[in-house]
């Protein structure tokens, strides 16, 4: 983007009145004294348009790319999301995976690729709030069907205040009724859900947090490892469909077994393992945690051993910062 004299921002200037980057907008011609008004060239319309900094967002079509430093970190890995399989992040009591979710989620969105997102921990409206700030409307995605939710929390409070009278093929029917394979309806629903996209030959996206919830509804271990083998088959490619991407989020806890099983079962065929944990020697303000990505490249047939890369991640209000251990700008 080129903006003019008389008035003259830069991308930073941009990013705080929360213009995301865009490739739409190829050049500001003139800015007004006013640094509250761009006159902008819009490709497709004939004339210049004068928008409010405030409204530009809505008035145009962004294309925002989200974590530039994520990116690079699983691009230089050697990984292509695009070929397909499970990614794996694992988050702490101290780390919260929210931000690696809504990167894959805003991936999806941004380049084209439908998403089956599945909430089993907050709710839809929280990674709602969280696109918002990044100038990113996930409900419209819904509307245009982009974005299909399976909202846990939701489905649950219909199990427990009544609200369905048969439940027999509810998703979380396991809540109130013994089965032998409980999350059998979730899984019912998940590939309903991909169907469609999947017979039309299209990458997709298919997200899970956090699996290990599932722990403390009473599902055991093992029913959920059998349950995250039969949504990584949904994802599997064939001659006549393109594979998709599988991400589950969990809570690695070493003190709790369950949790622990679960992890290390889905790592084990994992293509990108994301592990966020709490720093060692405890809170700073300026460094949130470390992040380790182990990565298999399976285009590679020498590489019997993964990749390991070891970060350190800052979280910002709309960024996910990361740099190598021990070069934060406090310590530098």
């Amino acid at each position: 983007m080129w903006i003019w004299h008389p008035c003259i921002l830069d991308l930073a200037t941009l990013y705080s009145y929360n213009i995301p980057t865009t490739t739409t907008v190829h050049k500001a011609l003139r800015a007004h004294h006013s640094p509250c008004y761009l006159e902008l060239f819009v490709p497709g319309r004939e004339s210049l348009t004068t928008t409010s900094v405030q409204n530009l967002d809505q008035q145009l079509t962004f294309d925002f790319r989200m974590f530039e430093s994520v990116k690079s970190a699983i691009g230089g890995s050697g990984v292509t999301l695009e070929d397909g399989g499970v990614i794996l992040i694992s988050e702490t009591a101290s780390t919260s995976a929210n931000g690696l979710v809504t990167h894959f989620l805003s991936y999806g969105v941004t380049n084209g690729h439908p998403v089956c997102f599945v909430t089993l921990q907050h709710t839809w409206g929280h990674y709602c709030n969280i696109g918002n700030k990044l100038g990113l409307n996930f409900r419209q995605q819904i509307d245009q069907g982009n974005i299909k939710v399976v909202e846990g929390l939701k489905l649950m409070a219909e199990v427990l205040d009544g609200s369905k009278s048969d439940i027999g093929h509810h998703p979380f029917d396991f809540i109130l009724n013994t089965t032998e394979n409980p999350l059998k309806n979730l899984y019912k629903l998940i590939k309903k859900s991909i169907e469609p996209w999947k017979e039309n030959g299209q990458y997709f996206l298919i997200i899970i947090e956090n699996i290990t919830s599932l722990l403390n509804l009473g599902i055991q271990a093992g029913d959920i490892n059998i349950f995250s083998q039969y949504c990584k088959a949904l994802v599997g490619g064939s001659n006549n469909t393109k594979s998709g991407s599988l991400i589950i989020v969990t809570t690695h806890d070493e003190r709790d077994e369950g949790a622990c099983l679960v992890t290390k079962t889905i790592a084990h065929s994992a293509i990108i393992y994301m592990s966020l944990q709490g720093l060692s020697t405890g809170i700073s303000r300026d460094v949130h945690g470390d992040l380790k990505i182990t990565s298999f490249n399976r285009h590679s047939p020498f590489q019997c051993l993964p990749s390991i890369h070891h970060f350190q991640f800052k979280m910002e209000d709309k960024n996910m910062k990361l740099f190598a251990p021990g070069t934060s700008a406090n310590v530098l």
